[in-house]
This record gives structure tokens, C-alpha cells and sequence, in this order.
């Protein structure tokens, strides 16, 4: 099995889903998100505000050429595509774009006290979903495949990733 990577919008599910379809398929899982916080020291907002969105990207890069090279689910950061180094390294790499709808993505956002991200910290709901419909076509042109997560419980779009990539 290759490795297959999460893309999506905060609040997509990419953290949530990685868990699970790697236990599913028996294999490891890399939140890079997790990874990052880990290796840069700090809260991955302190990092931003302390040296900036083209540094943390630059390591971003760094972690997802590393964790593709070995076989593994990969949640990552939704700003991962926005870099054309990205884009290039996922061009021909199992990519599954968990895609929900905008309004509940602010949703998802706002209530989620564990995970407090940088762009939600300093951004209106109006300025997410902006963001959101930024990114969105990026998202679908890198996917091989997409799945709806809006109305979906984990285990539901675990098994349609799992159908898709069988197929």
C-alpha cells in the first residue's frame, strides 16, 4: 500500500480520520501537525507569530517529503498545498481531499477548544470561509479522490476511503 494524505480545510477531519483509517489499516499514522508542534518546540500559533508563516511552511515541506517515505496515513496542515513544492510532491501520491461545507467548517473551528489555530485565532468567520473557498480548488485539482465529511460519522468515511482506494 502507498501512503495515502489527508488534505482539507481546518475542521475537515484530517486529524480525526488519519487515527482511524491508519487502525483500520493497520498502519502508522503521521499528524504532521503533532509532528511539528514537536519538533519546532512551541504551539505551532507561537511559532507563526515568532518567525513567521514562510518558516513554519519551510519545515512543513521538509516533514511531508520525509513522511511519504514510508508507507503511513498522513494528516496535514491545511495551508500544506498552498506551497507549489507541495503541490509538485503531491502530484502523483494517493491524495484524499476531505471536503466539507464551509459553514460547518467555522463550525467545527470554533468549537474545537483542543486544537486553537493561528488563521482561526485572528480571522472572522466571514475571513475562514474566505479562506476556505481560496484554497478549495487547490484542494480538488491535488485530490484523487474526495470525500464529504460534513454529515459523516468517522467510520462512515473511513469505509468510503477505503472502497475508493480499493476500486
Amino acid at each position: 500500500m502507498e501512503s495515502i494524505v489527508l488534505i482539507g480545510f481546518m475542521g475537515a477531519g484530517k486529524t480525526t480520520i488519519s487515527k482511524e483509517l491508519a487502525a483500520t489499516l493497520n498502519t502508522r499514522v503521521v499528524d504532521m501537525d503533532d509532528v511539528l508542534v514537536e519538533r519546532i518546540g512551541q504551539p505551532i500559533s507561537d511559532y507563526f507569530e515568532e518567525h513567521g508563516e514562510p518558516s513554519f511552511r519551510e519545515h512543513e515541506t521538509n516533514l511531508l517529503k520525509e513522511a511519504l517515505n514510508e508507507e503511513s496515513v498522513i494528516a496535514t496542515g491545511g495551508g500544506v498545498i498552498l506551497q507549489k513544492e507541495n503541490q509538485k510532491v503531491l502530484s502523483d501520491k494517493l491524495v484524499v481531499y476531505l471536503k466539507a461545507d464551509a459553514n460547518i467548517l467555522v463550525q467545527r473551528i470554533r468549537e474545537d477548544k483542543v486544537n486553537v489555530r493561528p488563521l482561526a485565532i485572528k480571522n472572522d468567520d466571514g475571513d475562514l470561509k474566505r479562506l476556505f473557498f481560496s484554497r478549495e480548488k487547490l484542494y480538488e485539482k491535488l485530490a484523487k479522490i474526495t470525500v464529504d465529511t460534513s454529515e459523516k460519522l468517522p467510520e462512515e468515511i473511513v469505509n468510503e476511503i477505503i472502497q475508493q482506494v480499493a476500486s
